[in-house]
């Protein structure tokens, strides 16, 4: 009999390692199984298309009211810490980045375009002004919506390209030599601003070395709007627990989200930093 092992991490869906070499991802909800529809569609394309590994679904079923199982082969590494080959990344993105668009458009069946990516951010606020604001306190709220009124106003000049969508260092996979092997966790794949994808590097590599990863590159990036895109981030995953009602979900959430955008806690006390608190 095969062994299953819940892999813990993620709200979007349950996910298991069975056998010790095959990943079963089961959708949460109605959304996340659109989104697996998409990744069946296009990670087979995609993995033909690239030298890095990408994962191939190998199967596809429903499950409960409306929602899907898709299973595909592990591939084996540990995801990306600040000690590994992380200039790689720079050939992987291009290699990503440079996916035929309209093969993509076709197959997530989306306009892909810069109005589209635009109106997408446009619509999540609309969803934090009337969901999130109301849970947050003042300066926090404020903050929240100036950075919104920023990312909403600024320019909007890129270049859609397929992206990942949410690459941060655990969806970066590499092997016991820090090389990078391959990526996965496609479920917010999009055309769209290839800014997006070195958002959730930051935290790893920081400001000077990601701005190496985008020299090596060597094609545009707005910095300001990645910037934006870090900062944000976590707004989705409180958005989330808000509306699933989740209370650790929020709770981190709205602590990263007001760490990220530098204000206090009304709740603590301001303390001056000593060595230790630094």
């Amino acid at each position: 009999m095969a062994t299953v092992q819940l892999i813990p991490g993620g709200w979007g869906s349950f996910t298991f390692l069975v056998g010790g070499d095959h990943i079963l991802r089961f959708a949460r909800n109605a959304d996340v199984a659109a989104a697996h529809r998409r990744e069946a569609a296009l990670l087979p394309k995609l993995a033909a298309g690239v030298s890095f590994r990408v994962p191939e679904p190998d199967f596809f079923g429903s499950w409960g009211e409306g929602r899907t199982c898709i299973g595909y082969p592990l591939i084996e590494g540990r995801g990306l810490t600040e000690a590994d080959g992380w200039r790689a990344l720079a050939g992987v993105l291009r290699e990503l980045h440079s996916f035929p668009v309209e093969v993509a458009r076709s197959v997530l069946d989306r306009a892909g375009t810069v109005a589209e990516w635009r109106s997408g951010y446009r619509t999540l606020w609309a969803d934090v002004e009337s969901l999130v604001l109301p849970a947050l306190d003042a300066d926090l709220a404020g903050a929240v919506a100036a950075e919104f009124a920023a990312v909403l106003a600024g320019d909007w000049d890129f270049q859609p390209v397929l992206v990942h969508g949410d690459l941060a260092p655990e969806h970066v996979l590499v092997d016991d030599s820090g090389r990078v092997v391959g990526l996965i966790d496609f479920e917010d794949a999009a055309v769209g601003d290839p800014a997006i994808d070195f958002a959730g590097l930051l935290p790893l590599l920081g400001a000077d070395r990601l701005d190496q990863l985008i020299a090596d590159y060597g094609r545009p990036v707005d910095s300001e709007r990645l910037r934006h895109y870090w900062r944000l981030a976590p707004v989705h995953d409180l958005r989330f627990g808000l509306t699933s009602g989740h209370r650790a979900i929020t709770a981190a959430a709205t602590e990263e989200v007001r760490r990220r955008l530098s204000v206090a806690d009304p709740g603590r006390p301001a303390v001056a930093a000593t060595g230790e608190d630094r």
